[in-house]
Order: structure tokens, then C-alpha cells, then sequence
């Protein structure tokens, strides 16, 4: 099992970030509603299996990075709607976004990550990478 201490100090250090500043490029910061998606991380015997609940987003909308030891998953949402009558001019515009980062419990083969996304459920499965043996390896000499 791979953990990296800094990884969490990164993380807490992102969500301070995002506390005070906001971290949208899409979208500017006084405009930006960020929120936590429940997230679930497991591990199997070959994979690493994430889901991130993401209710309301759209499929297009999402943007998944992928590391061998982190998954980072980023929704920007903007909506707008506008109002026209001959007494009346109604503009509306709101915009949120998803953001979440979590450290894998293993190491993992990043580009064979398969992705699926069902019923505002974002599913990740990546296969983890193969533990080296430590035995002993007989080199014939030319």
C-alpha cells in the first residue's frame, strides 16, 4: 500500500485555495459555488475502483485526470437565461462547480483507466500496477 504524506498536505493546501479564492479556470472566482462530491475509493485484487457522485452534471462537463497514485475530477457547470418582453429585460447566470482530488491506496497504470459515467455517477476503474518480485534472476554472461 503506497502513501505519500505530502500528497495530503497538498491536498489540504488546494482546499484552503479553494476556500478563499475559489480555483475555477473556467468560471471567476466571485461566481463560483464549488462543492465536494461524495467520492468512494476501493481496492481490489488487480484494480482501483473511484465513484464520484456528481448529480446535475453533464457528461461533457466533465474533466478527469488521472496519476499513477491520484485521481482528480473537475465539473464546471454555467447556466444562463435570459428574459426579454416589451416591459421587462430579465438576465439570470449562476455557475458551480465539482471539484475533488483523492489519493489512490496503490500504485496504478494511469492510461489503461476505463471511465464510465451513469445516473450522476462518475465510476473510474484503473488496473494497479504489477508489485515487483524480489526473487532472484539467473544472468548468463556472454
Amino acid at each position: 500500500m503506497f502513501w505519500d504524506p505530502f500528497e495530503e498536505f497538498r491536498r489540504m493546501q488546494d482546499e484552503m485555495n479553494r476556500l478563499f479564492y475559489g480555483t475555477s479556470k473556467l468560471l471567476p472566482a466571485k461566481q463560483l459555488s464549488v462543492r465536494i462530491p461524495v467520492t468512494d475509493v476501493r481496492e481490489t485484487e488487480k484494480n482501483v475502483i473511484a465513484t464520484f457522485e456528481l448529480p446535475g452534471a453533464e457528461k461533457k462537463d466533465i474533466q478527469l485526470d488521472v496519476t499513477e497514485n491520484s485521481v482528480e475530477v473537475t465539473v464546471g457547470k454555467k447556466h444562463e437565461a435570459e428574459k426579454k418582453t416589451k416591459t421587462e429585460y430579465r438576465y439570470e447566470a449562476s455557475a458551480s462547480q465539482y471539484y475533488r482530488k483523492v489519493s489512490l491506496p496503490a500504485p496504478v497504470i494511469a492510461n489503461k483507466a476505463e471511465a464510465t459515467y451513469r445516473d450522476g455517477v462518475l465510476r473510474i476503474e484503473i488496473p494497479k500496477k504489477t508489485a515487483v518480485t524480489g526473487g532472484t534472476k539467473r544472468i548468463q554472461i556472454k
